[in-house]
């Protein structure tokens, strides 16, 4: 269905309205609804990513499991990790993983190979290894997700992390 313009005509003051203009106005309505509601549950839907930004200095002997934890607002699934490194380290290489733990569970890692960054990559190096375990990317509502530093850079500065996702 598409938009049906009403004319002037249709709706001159002093004037009846007919029986197709009001078909026509409840026709709009209901393109208009259809619409919206495609473009909501649509394929074509973008989501922020959820951003974890970790400031401060890093050190060489930095492992830290639990460094951030969030939870899941909706099911989703992830389809993307990134590792954002800001100022890069004298020596060694920074890399992290994504765990999650549904209710009283276990903590399960949502990767196969972890994101990491050299310290000879640079400042604002983005890693691209990281590889999802596919039997672990879907995420349900109050899942908890954690951030563990698994190493790092010597003396590098600041470092963020992209999850990407689509709402299921």
């Amino acid at each position: 269905m598409s938009f049906n313009p009403i004319s002037n005509g249709e709706i001159a003051t002093g004037e009846p309205v007919s029986n197709a203009t009001q078909t026509k106005i409840k026709n709009n309505f209901d393109d208009h609804e259809a619409r919206i509601l495609s473009v909501e549950t649509g394929s074509a839907s973008v989501y922020p990513p959820i951003i974890i930004n970790v400031n401060g200095l890093c050190f060489s002997e930095w492992v830290v499991d639990d460094l951030v934890r969030t939870t899941a607002n909706f099911n989703l699934t992830i389809t993307g990790i990134r590792l954002l490194m800001r100022k890069a380290g004298s020596s060694g290489t920074h890399e992290i993983t994504l765990k999650y733990k549904r209710g009283g569970g276990a903590w399960t890692s949502i990767l196969s190979t972890n994101p990491s960054v050299a310290y000879s990559a640079g400042d604002n190096a983005i890693s691209s290894n990281a590889v999802l375990n596919l039997s672990n990317v879907n995420i349900q509502a109050g899942d908890i997700i954690r951030l563990d530093i698994l190493s790092s850079q010597t003396n590098a500065y600041g470092f963020l992390v992209r999850i990407d996702y689509n709402k299921t």
